[in-house]
């Protein structure tokens, strides 16, 4: 199928951030937020993989918690959510998603932010970007709940509902596995944002119906089929 059909079966966008939206965290620059989030699991003397002692995912950092140290979670939580809301105040906006915006809202397409970030830092972004009157709404990741994350269907309760749509009429965007996985759970056809080959490849395998490398492209797509 082709982002075309795709689009053109579309009613509703769930878009994820960091990536398609924003560079939450450019150029490695999330290391520091990783390093807080691992302090509250040190200070209790949790012993860490290595694999979660030497990542610069905070996410990683914060799941291991939710499975493994359910008593730090919402420590680790609380220096997440600190370390996004920062990131968001710097974090450059991805070239193209202003056009896609513009171009679901020309042709009646609401836009719901779906992330595994937390929903102040996303708000705090859109506004500082003037953009927060182009979605129809945000979804983060529930605090101190990591485990409902995408891929988990559960950040969707609700909003479908709310917005009186099929999960099939939907469409989510997004640059990681995950989003194509949560994309399969609920129902969704899912475009694949992919800024390399080798990420294009990774999202086709999981089951992305569509890749883009551009955001722009896909607005111009999504403005031919209206």
């Amino acid at each position: 199928m082709t982002v075309a059909e795709m689009l053109r079966g579309s009613r509703v966008v769930l878009l994820d951030f960091d990536g398609p939206v924003a560079d939450l965290f450019p150029k490695g620059s999330g290391s520091g937020i990783g390093d807080a989030a691992r302090e509250p699991l040190d200070r209790a003397g949790v012993e860490l993989p290595d694999a979660v002692r030497r990542t610069v995912e905070h996410l990683v950092v914060l799941e291991f918690a939710g499975a493994h140290a359910p008593g730090c979670v919402e420590d680790v939580e609380r220096a997440s959510v600190a370390g996004e809301i920062a990131a968001a105040g710097t974090a450059p906006v991805t070239a193209g998603v202003v056009e896609f915006l513009d171009a679901c809202a020309e042709t009646g397409r609401p836009v719901v932010v779906v992330s595994n970030n937390c929903e102040p830092s996303i708000v705090r972004w859109l506004e500082r970007e003037g953009l927060q009157g182009q979605v129809a709404g945000v979804v983060g990741r529930p605090f101190g709940r990591p485990g409902l994350m995408k891929p988990n269907p559960a950040l969707l309760d609700g909003v479908l509902k709310e917005l009186d749509v099929p999960a099939e009429s939907c469409l989510m965007v997004g640059d990681s596995v995950s989003d194509i996985e949560f994309g399969r759970r609920v129902g969704a056809r899912s475009v694949g944002y992919a800024k390399s080959a080798e990420r294009g490849a990774q999202l086709a395998e999981a089951g992305a119906d569509a890749i883009t490398d551009d955001m722009g492209r896909l607005a111009a797509a999504l403005r031919s089929v209206g």
